[in-house]
């Protein structure tokens, strides 16, 4: 959000009140018409790859959990992606027609929420990587065991998470609304003259709740984690297990690490015009502009994040996309072998079931003995040379005499077996 401009500062002479403005639902001031089609370009660029992104990470996800491989981890990053997904489809739409156009055309109750429901998908995300830090910490330090939780225990925390991600920042939703300026509609933040106290409070406490203590937490789990990485056990049948959680650490925390630098220049600004007095600099155009991109770019990078540093990730987006490709999951080779004779058979006696007949009547059965005698194969092995062929033809038809009998000893079984004269 930013301070608005001192013609905008008028509302608080009309209203009585010496509090400054700011404007909310995204910037409304940009007076550069290539910064127009800039910026929503650029905004549309990243809603199409964070939504694509975080629908394949999420399908991922879901399919592994068909296959009962599920998890708090697993879960936990679900629950991120889905904050990262809301941010695409219900934040970054608004937040393009907020820039392309000099005034608020969205109407009151988006005035009312935008700011509420982004700050939200932020708290809900920051609250969620803390808990996989400690999540991770956990596998880490039992690397033999799986961190799996009852369904019902993962569902309650992520109800808690949602929850306070929700109450948090509603004066977000209950201090927006919508004035007029110069024929002009702005979005606006105006906090009444008896909330003033507890703005102020709340601009110091909501940063520290919703970033400083969940970053903080993160960090300090994650540098136990890799701690606990280093220890090598005595055994050789937990180095798998330790080398998975050493790569669950280190994609953990580049998520975190992503996360916390790219917040950065949101929680400055947003600091910076809740603090400012009247007459005071506020933050430069191109500040708030940029820390806004790089807010909604962070649900584009945890995705590839994801898809780098993750083999099952990797194997699971590949899958999908051969899926999304052919229409239907391929099958294995061994399928495909056993499946196509019995296809082409079947196929073939369907086709044309008049010459399958005429086949069958026609072409008389073969002995299988013969089939393999007159076989390519067997052809060249039952090659007989003619004289040795009238050799075995006359030895068969006139059986020689003993003295002329080239092999006598085949006969002298049956010459001891005949009856003595």
């Amino acid at each position: 959000m930013e301070k608005l401009p001192l013609q905008v500062n008028q509302f608080s002479a009309l209203n009585g009140t010496n509090e400054v403005f700011h404007l909310a639902g995204g910037y409304q001031n940009i007076d550069s018409k290539e910064l127009r089609i800039v910026i929503p370009v650029t905004l549309g660029v990243i809603c199409l790859v964070g939504f694509a992104g975080n629908s394949l990470v999420i399908a991922v996800l879901i399919n592994n959990a068909r296959k009962g491989r599920t998890s708090m981890i697993n879960s936990l990053i679900l629950n991120m992606s889905v904050a990262d997904l809301l941010i695409m489809l219900f934040c970054v739409p608004f937040r393009v027609v907020a820039y392309s156009r000099p005034s608020w055309t969205l109407g009151w109750f988006i005035c009312k929420t935008a700011d509420w429901f982004l700050q939200s998908c932020l708290a809900a995300k920051s609250f969620t990587i803390a808990v996989l830090a400690k999540a991770c910490f956990m596998y880490v330090t039992h690397p033999s065991k799986q961190v799996q939780i009852k369904h019902q225990r993962i569902a309650a925390l992520i109800v808690s998470i949602w929850t306070l991600a929700f109450i948090l920042p509603l004066p977000h939703w209950l201090f927006a609304t919508t004035s007029y300026e110069a024929d002009q509609v702005m979005c606006i933040f105006d906090t009444p003259k008896h909330a003033s106290n507890f703005m102020a409070v709340f601009a110091k406490l909501y940063p520290a709740l919703v970033y400083c203590l969940p970053m903080i937490f993160t960090f300090i789990y994650h540098w136990k984690a890799f701690r606990r990485c280093k220890r090598r056990g005595s055994k050789t049948q937990n180095l798998r297990n330790q080398i998975r959680g050493r790569r669950l650490t280190v994609m953990l925390f580049s998520v975190s690490l992503t996360f916390a630098t790219m917040c950065v220049p949101e929680w400055v600004v947003w600091l910076w015009t809740r603090h400012v007095e009247k007459g005071e600099p506020s933050p430069p155009p191109s500040i708030v502009l940029l820390s806004q991109v790089l807010v909604f770019c962070i649900s584009s990078a945890h995705p590839l994040i994801f898809v780098a540093m993750s083999e099952e990730f990797k194997e699971g987006f590949v899958g999908l996309w051969k899926r999304l490709i052919s229409g239907t999951p391929r099958a294995s080779p061994p399928d495909l072998q056993a499946a196509q004779p019995q296809q082409t058979s079947t196929d073939s006696v369907s086709a044309n079931p008049v010459q399958s007949q005429e086949k069958s009547v026609q072409v008389p059965d073969k002995d299988p003995a013969q089939e393999k005698a007159e076989s390519p194969s067997n052809k060249t092995a039952n090659i007989v040379l003619s004289d040795m062929e009238q050799f075995w033809h006359d030895r068969q038809s006139a059986p020689a005499s003993t003295e002329e009998d080239p092999i006598p000893w085949e006969h002298q079984s049956d010459l001891e077996a005949s009856p003595c004269p």
